[in-house]
């Protein structure tokens, strides 16, 4: 394999293990940092200029390999042999057999390397949204728990003072009872030192 289709193969890994990064149910830190650095890489002028750089050069290697087995089409076919007067058919030598099969790894590898190049920007996309969602839910999740740990306190304070004030009631009823049986005592003892005189009527 050539420098270049080993480049080609080592994108083509980089991009598979890129992708099984994506998909894989991820804790939601490690999907946040991992649309962090997409984002930057998005912004980057340079990432923008050799992304497309490669894609143009990808591109013109693919159709380079379509043309070449469109070349090749007719040595092997038995049906362009019988309208061929050279009889071409069976005829195809070891190189032109190698260079055929070297066309077609090569088509493969560029398509599959261009096929998830379009791939990774779609599960980028669906996976920044997810993302983004799953950060509301969870923004939405700690508000509702925050009101309702302030609504338990906030009851939780009303109750005590219910409490507080009906402890308050009781001793204020406690107070009025003693006081009732002071001035109960009081005016036993006066009656007491004050006998009341029985009048005749004769008198």
């Amino acid at each position: 394999m050539s420098i270049q289709m080993s480049l080609v193969f080592g994108a083509l890994i980089l991009e598979m293990v890129t992708l099984l990064s994506m998909v894989l149910p991820l804790p939601h830190p490690v999907r946040v940092k991992i649309m962090d650095i997409a984002t930057v890489l998005r912004n980057s002028k340079n990432f923008k200029i050799g992304f497309w750089f490669t894609v143009i050069l990808l591109s013109m290697q693919f159709a380079d390999c379509i043309q070449r087995l469109q070349r090749f089409g007719t040595l092997g076919n038995p049906y362009f042999a019988l309208n061929s007067q050279n009889k071409q058919f069976g005829t195809m030598s070891y190189d032109q057999l190698a260079s055929k099969f070297y066309s077609q790894r090569n088509l493969y590898i560029t398509g599959a390397v261009l096929y998830l190049m379009l791939a990774i920007y779609t599960v980028s996309t669906i996976l920044k949204k997810l993302v983004s969602k799953e950060a509301e839910f969870r923004q939405l999740s700690a508000n509702e728990k925050e009101g309702a740990s302030k609504i338990a306190g906030e009851e939780g304070e009303e109750s005590s003072e219910v409490a507080k004030y009906k402890k308050l009631i009781e001793q204020k009823e406690l107070d009025i009872a003693t006081l009732k049986k002071q001035v109960g005592g009081l005016q036993k003892s006066y009656d007491d030192l004050n006998p009341s005189q029985v009048i005749d009527k004769d008198e």
